[in-house]
């Protein structure tokens, strides 16, 4: 039996991964797909957006899959949980989700080191940038210059919010640091994408530690008597050394999607579900977190932890 086609899709915080993968399964209802979303935080909020797709979905949650301590787990949900849907009927692919903090320069001696090449075969490294703070990403976070050389393939997402200096400016950039990786423009992930045939030349870096990623997560919920109103008006008070928010809240109004990123803020109505919040931030800013935080009307008790990876 031939191997499975696997495709890593990197990118930072807020870049558009998650679209992404929503946009492939749409875009290619015949496909057979399998999602593993690997997450910092303790709650899966992207693993839960995209099992509404259909498509089957695991998640890697408190770390990096590219961490000593969360490659075990990775490499368990690969053996049994995903080669056991392909079993069932065969996959044409999985999408591997990393989380947006994480540098995947382990990936090749992850999918070596441990058998998992018996039965998969990375065919894409693609990475998801947003154009409109990239360089100032680049010049103070070296996993977002990791992310970009290692990719085959780069997607320029979000062209719709910036400048066609802003765009040439991002490519040159890119190409500085990847100057062979083929790269496209594309507003909210939409882009023609094809399987490619052969395998590209995995990076061979080593797993890191549990204490190497220098960032910070908060999970917290949203006081449901307050109005969604109110929910906006605190995300769009928080400073742009807050990262990254995203999950579900709960309002009189009814529940909400939340998705705030270095360079746009997103609520859309949801299902109910779990009023749950996740917040990353470089560690330097820890205490931007719990002033976040605090800032709520009536805030909970937030749990907070250094990030495993």
């Amino acid at each position: 039996m031939s191997r499975i086609p696997v495709v890593l899709v990197t990118g930072f915080l807020g870049s558009g991964k998650t679209t992404l993968l929503r946009e492939l399964a749409l875009s290619h209802p015949d496909w057979r797909l399998v999602f593993l979303v690997n997450e910092y935080a303790d709650t899966s909020v992207d693993g839960e957006i995209l099992a509404a797709t259909g498509s089957p979905t695991q998640s890697v949650v408190g770390g990096s899959l590219f961490c000593e301590c969360k490659a075990g787990d990775f490499i368990r949900t690969m053996r049994e949980e995903v080669y056991g849907y392909h079993r069932i009927s065969p996959l044409d692919a999985v999408i591997i989700e990393t989380s947006g903090t994480a540098d995947p320069d382990a990936i090749g001696k992850l999918m070596t080191a441990h058998g998992l090449s018996e039965n998969f075969e990375l065919r894409s490294i693609l990475t998801v940038v947003a154009p409109a703070k990239l360089n100032r990403l680049l010049g103070n976070l070296p996993v977002v210059e990791a992310q970009i050389q290692s990719s085959d393939w780069i997607v320029i997402n979000k062209t719709d919010t910036a400048d066609e200096e802003t765009l040439a400016r991002t490519e040159a950039s890119i190409r500085a640091l990847n100057p062979t990786a083929r790269l496209v423009r594309a507003v909210q992930c939409r882009f023609d994408f094809v399987l490619p045939e052969r395998s590209p030349a995995a990076p061979q870096g080593e797993l890191s530690t549990c204490d190497a990623n220098p960032f910070t997560t908060v999970e917290t919920e949203w006081p449901q008597s307050h109005s969604v109103d109110r929910a906006k008006a605190w995300l769009t008070s928080l400073p742009e050394t807050i990262l990254r928010v995203k999950g579900r809240i709960s309002t009189p109004e009814g529940d909400w999607h939340v998705e705030r990123t270095v360079d746009s803020l997103q609520i859309d109505p949801t299902n109910p579900g779990l009023n749950r919040i996740v917040l990353i931030a470089h560690d330097d800013h820890e205490e931007d977190l719990q002033k976040a935080v605090k800032s709520m009307p009536t805030a909970s008790v937030p749990q907070t932890g250094h990030l495993n990876s």
